[in-house]
This record gives structure tokens, sequence and C-alpha cells, in this order.
């Protein structure tokens, strides 16, 4: 009786865990097939205008490209103005589509939604790119829009104004961007909103605390968002990442301490070819199907031990990288 208890027990963890990993990559085969028959412009599927925050770099960048070269006007939203222009430039000389760019620094909280909602409502969205900025381990560097203490620290290590730009550009920033543009989508019965989360969300992440928790919560409203619209027939992509090759983490590979985590990246000309190919297919992705692989094994394990695993990870980086603040030595 205990026997047979255990193998149900064994037969029911299995099937959860096949198809919370093979669930994407059937979808993807299925729709892959569908659209060989029903043949669509991202434009006629969704909308005229792709709105990309964090645009000027990193994958912000990467999805603005690809999204271009599939013939969508691009909205390309960050805080530099030169960088904006540039890729702006860069878009129209190679895609020829039309761009608009709107300079905004997400960090500033509840006043710049204003100005975006009056840039942003006339137009056709079709698809929505809430990316987020990143820190370069100490150094502001713009790969999608919200940010990371790219050196692992405690939370009491982190200054207010850095968590407070967690919260503002993490969490604020997708849930206010879909408030505003959802609206219109309903009406229209079409729209795509990608989020990007990370593998962070797949457990708490001791020494990145509020990032972890804050993508944590991006997988979460995600999830939540696309039950809640697609009756309107607005879809809702999540894609939860691990580590790709941008600014943000050029310095795994420069640095002679760490190029050992070199590996560990996926080049991002590769990653947007597999997670532009998924636009549209599944609601799900991790990007790569390196990083689907990475999940799959983590997905494995109980909670305690990955979060152990994403601690000790986190943990050895800040041994090596972080250098506390010290205290002012007074000379007499």
């Amino acid at each position: 009786m205990f026997y047979s208890i255990l193998v149900w027990i064994g037969a029911y963890a299995s099937a959860v865990w096949l198809y919370q990993n093979l669930r994407s990559p059937v979808l993807l085969v299925y729709e892959s097939l569908k659209q060989l028959v029903f043949r669509q412009k991202l434009s006629d599927r969704y909308g005229k205008w792709a709105v990309i925050t964090g645009a000027s770099d990193g994958i912000g960048k990467g999805y603005a490209h690809y999204l271009a070269r599939h013939g969508m006007a691009i909205v390309l939203i960050a805080r530099n103005e030169a960088k904006l222009t540039k890729v702006a430039d860069e878009i129209k000389a190679k895609h020829g589509v039309e761009t608009k760019i709107v300079v905004t620094d997400f960090s500033n909280g509840p006043e710049i939604y204003p100005h975006l909602e009056k840039e942003l409502v006339p137009l056709d969205i079709g698809i929505l790119d809430p990316m987020d900025y990143h820190w370069q381990r100490f150094v502001w560097t713009v790969n999608n829009v919200g940010i990371t203490n790219g050196t692992p620290m405690y939370v009491d290590e982190t200054s207010q104004k850095s968590l407070w730009d967690l919260i503002y550009m993490n969490v604020a920033a997708a849930t206010l961007l879909c408030n505003i543009l959802v609206p219109a989508m309903k009406h229209r019965k079409r729209g795509l909103i990608v989020n990007l989360s990370s593998i962070a969300s797949v457990c708490p992440s001791p020494y990145m605390t509020t990032y972890g928790a804050s993508k944590a919560y991006i997988t979460n409203f995600s999830v939540a968002l696309q039950k809640e619209l697609s009756p309107f027939g607005v879809e809702v992509q999540t894609v939860r990442p691990s580590f790709v090759h941008t600014n943000m983490t050029d310095f795994m590979v420069k640095d002679p301490k760490i190029t050992r985590y070199q590996h560990y990246l996926v080049r991002l000309d590769n990653f947007m070819a597999f997670a532009g190919y998924t636009i549209g297919k599944v609601d799900m992705t991790t990007g790569h199907w390196i990083h689907g692989l990475k999940f799959a094994a983590l997905y494995l394990l109980p909670e305690f031990v990955r979060t152990f695993i994403m601690g000790q990870i986190s943990k050895k980086l800040r041994e090596e990288f972080y250098v506390p603040k010290l205290p002012k030595v007074r000379k007499d």
C-alpha cells in the first residue's frame, strides 16, 4: 500500500514537471505549423506600433530591431536621448520603418506617466515590450526597463534610492504601462504584451533579494494578466531568460577574475533569434533553449535547494566584487 502511494506521488510529480517544461516547446511546434498555413504579418495581427522601453541597448534594442525587421513601426523609450536617436536612425536605415522616440527616466516614479499616456495612447499600439534597465556592476547601462544591483549585496548595503529605483523600474513600469495601454488593446480586440522576467524569479534570491522579488512579481503579474486579457483577444508573453551577453554581463567576459562564467552567457543575436521566433506562439518562454534546460534542471529541485544554489552563486560573486564603503578616517 505504502509503495503504491509512493509510485502515484512520483507519477504525479513527473507529470507536473513534464507539463511545466514541455508545454512551451509543444505549443511552439504546434503554432509554428499553424502559422505555415495562416501567414500573417505582426502588424496585421497586433497593430502598427511596437513600444519598447529600455530600447537604447541590450535586449531592448534587440527586440526593437527584430520587430522592425518584421515590419512594425517602433516607439523607443529610454532616458538617453542621444542613444535613442542613434538607435532610431539605425532602425530607419536598416529596416525602413517609421520610428518615434520618447525620452523618459522611469526612476522618476509616478510623475512620468501622464506624459507617456499623452504620447502613446493616440497610437495603434500592437505590441508592448516593457524591458528593463540594469546596472553593470556599479554603473548604469540600458538593457530593458528595470534594474538590478549588478554585484550581489545585502539589502541593508543597498541605498534607499537604489531600492526605490528597483521598485519604480522593475515593478511600477510594466504595471502602469499595461494600465495605460490595455484599454485600447481590449477595445481593438488585439495586441501583445511581452514582459521580461528572469531566471531569478524561479526562487528567492539571497543577496539579490529585491531584484529577485521584483522579477517574481513580473512573472506572477504576467501569468495572471494573460488569463485576464485572453477573453478580449489580447495576448501576454512572459520571458524568463538567464544570462545574455549584453553590456550588463560584459564584465563576465572581460574581467580575468571571472571569465570562467562566460560559458553561461548566450550571445544576444542567438537569444533574439529564438526569443523573437516565440513571439505570438507561446505565453511563457526562457528566450533560449539553453536557458530552458537550466529551468528544467532547477525545477527538479525543491525550492529550498534552488534558493541555496542561487544564494551560493550570489555570495561568491559578492565576495569577489563587492567593495563595501569604508568609514571615513579622521586625519588630525
